[in-house]
Order: C-alpha cells, then structure tokens, then sequence
C-alpha cells in the first residue's frame, strides 16, 4: 500500500507540472512558488509542511525553512534523510531547557509534523531535558553547612590575650594572673548542636605566640610536618600540631608556654586518633632552648585555617600555661633588650571582627606587647 500511494503521488505530481505555466499558481502548500515538501520542497514558506499544516503553529520548522527555501528537501529529499528542518526546530527548541514549561517537547511535536525529516525535531525537543542538571545543582546551596555555625556559639570571633604585666628593659616580661610562679589562663567555649553528632569545624588561627615543642616525630603530627620556622611566610606560619605531649617540668624548654585547644568529650577513635591540638609547634632541633636558638626569646606571627572534628554538646578549651610566669614579648624578628618592632597580623575577613583591638596589642602596660590568639569559624558540617 505504501507503494502504491508514492506511485499516486508521483503521477499526480508529474500532471500538475505540465499543466501549470510555472508552480506559481498553485494552492499554498501544494506546490507553490518554491513547490511543497515534494518535488520543489517549500514546506517552510506557509508553513503548512505537507498535510499537518500545524508546523506553522509553533514556527520552528516553517520559520526555518532551511531545507525549502534552499530546495535541498524537495531536490535531494535530504530533509526527510536527516532531518535538517527538524534539527534546526529542535535546536531553536532548546529554550525550554529549564525543563519547566516543556515547550522544547512542543517544539519537538510540531516538528513531528513538517514531513519525514521532521522527526528530528522532536529528538531536538528532548535533548531540551538537560535542563534538569540546573535543577540538581540546587544541592549545592543547602550543601555549604553555613546554617550549623550557630554549632560553635562564643567560640567564632573569640580573641583571647595575655598581655604584660610590667615593662622590663629586655625582650621579656611579667605574666598576668601568677600563683605560685606559674600561670594558667583557661577559656572555654560550650559547643550546641546534637549530642553524640561529630561536626566538622573550619576555624581560621591568627595570632602572635611564642613557641614549644611537643613530641615530634611522636605522638603528635605537625600538619607542616618537618618545616624549619625559618622558612614560614612572615604573615603567618603554620604551627599547628595535632596531639603530642607538653614538655615535662625540668625539660630543656619547660619554662616556654603551651597553647593546649582540647575538645571533650573526645569524638571516636574512628573519626580521628586526636582530640588535643597545639597552635605554637614547632620541631625539637628548634625548639627555644635548642642549639639551633633559632626560637629563643622570640614571638611569631601565626596564621593558618584547620578543620578539626568536635562532638555535639561538647566543650572546646584553650590552656595556655606558663610555668615561670614570664611572657615573651611581641618585639620583632630579632630578640634585644628594647622592643623595637612588635609584629602585626591582618585580621582582615574576620566575622566577627574584635572589637576595640589594637595592635600591635599592648595590653596593661604602654610599650609592653603581648601575645594573643584570635578564633573565626568559617564552616561547621555535620560528618558523613
């Protein structure tokens, strides 16, 4: 039967043409001025595409109208090959690839319609699907962890100090707060969120401290592993360390102070091996009483971003601890009896800011620069 109705049609076709003066006396459609999608293949012109005639309601595949106008569907028939009139409908489809309105599905129908070659534009019309990534990609918003901040509570833009408690001609001074010789300086932060849930915590670390060693290689890890202080940036060195254990009372360095950040309760043993980090490491041939003395009575700039786990309604610590009550003064890279060039570090992007800080940070005592610690958390995620 197919057959047949080509062989009809190609009958019909031949007694038109030789009865017209030219094809442009014939009905829209049929066989115009540039002929119909048959032998001189219009199909775009009125937008009628053979018998449907419905391409012409979207336009996709009438407006076009590549391969009529240029007669290359009527000719080689390529359009009903490959489908070039559809392919160009479909691609002009591709509005509608917010997937919403669906209107690349109607453009892909119409095209359907425009002949043989038309049922490319529906293949168009469903490419227009990709839109659909866009819609994933939502993920990424509710994925940033910015809404568990309030996990951390005072410890976000916490600054702690410890200034000088007397001026003294050297590079040294008096501690604040002294019992019996030392002193201790404790602050803590309760942490919120769900008991028994690990949180994942970014906290940028600035500061001014001097320095101590705490057992590595050992039982802690330097996350700058085994870097001289000599090479750190002097904006700001990485000195953070993740477990170890503090100088003993009578070590070569004991008189120099911890700066001890400790979370409990601890998170489990299958998450991390530690729950005790030092913000002042350094390694044991440079620690202050070294024969390197290359730390000796000197305070460093530090600046670092970290990621550590903390439970739920937890408490996280920070003890530093002096055991001869004397501070090392902020006086520059070069110790001397006068403190000539205190250091500064940026704490530009902090949220929040401190407030009424000024450095370099004197304290108690005019021309006396102590040391200080400043916390921003810049992320909190629940563990996975």
């Amino acid at each position: 039967m197919k057959n047949s109705r080509l062989a009809f049609a190609g009958l019909f076709a031949l007694g038109v043409a030789s009865c017209s003066s030219g094809a442009t006396n014939t009905t829209p459609g049929v066989g115009g001025t540039h002929g119909g999608a048959g032998t001189s293949g219009e199909a775009g012109t009125s937008g009628e595409a053979g018998t449907s005639g419905q391409a012409g309601t979207s336009g996709q595949a009438g407006t076009s109208g590549e391969a009529g106008t240029s007669g290359v569907a009527g000719t080689s028939g390529i359009a009903g090959t490959t489908g070039t009139a559809g392919s160009t409908a479909g691609t002009t489809g591709s509005a509608g690839r917010g997937g919403t309105t669906g209107s690349a599905g109607t453009g892909g129908v119409a095209g359907g319609g425009a002949g043989t070659g038309g049922g490319a534009a529906g293949r168009g019309g469903t490419t227009g699907t990709g839109g659909r990534g866009g819609t994933t990609g939502a993920a990424g918003v509710t994925g940033t962890g910015g809404d568990n901040l309030a996990v951390v509570g005072a410890w976000d833009g916490a600054l702690v100090t410890f200034p000088c408690n007397d001026k003294r001609s050297g590079y040294d001074c008096s501690n604040i707060m002294c019992t019996g010789g030392t002193s201790t300086k404790t602050t803590t932060w309760t942490m919120n969120g769900t008991a028994g849930t690990v949180y994942n915590v970014t906290v940028r670390i600035r500061g001014i401290v001097e320095v101590q060693a705490y057992g590595f290689p050992g039982s802690g890890m330097r996350d700058a592993a085994s870097a001289s202080i000599a090479n750190c940036p002097s904006t700001g060195c990485d000195l953070f360390q993740r477990g170890g254990t503090p100088m003993a009372a009578g070590g070569v360095s004991y008189d120099y102070n911890n700066y001890e950040l400790s979370v409990s309760p601890g998170v489990p043993t299958s998450v991390s091996m530690y729950n005790t980090y030092y913000l002042n490491s350094v390694i044991t041939s440079e620690n202050p009483h070294a024969s390197s003395n290359i730390t000796s009575h000197l305070t460093f700039p530090i600046d670092y971003t970290k990621t550590i786990p903390v439970m739920g309604n937890s408490t996280v610590t920070l003890k530093v601890f002096d055991s001869n009550c004397a501070l090392v003064q902020n006086c520059g890279p070069t110790s001397g009896n006068s403190c000539m060039a205190p250091r500064t570090v940026s704490l530009a992007g902090a949220i929040p800011a401190p407030a009424n800080f000024t450095q370099p940070f004197q304290g108690n005592v005019t021309g006396a620069y102590g040391q200080w610690v400043h916390f921003d958390v810049t992320n909190v995620t629940v563990a996975q």
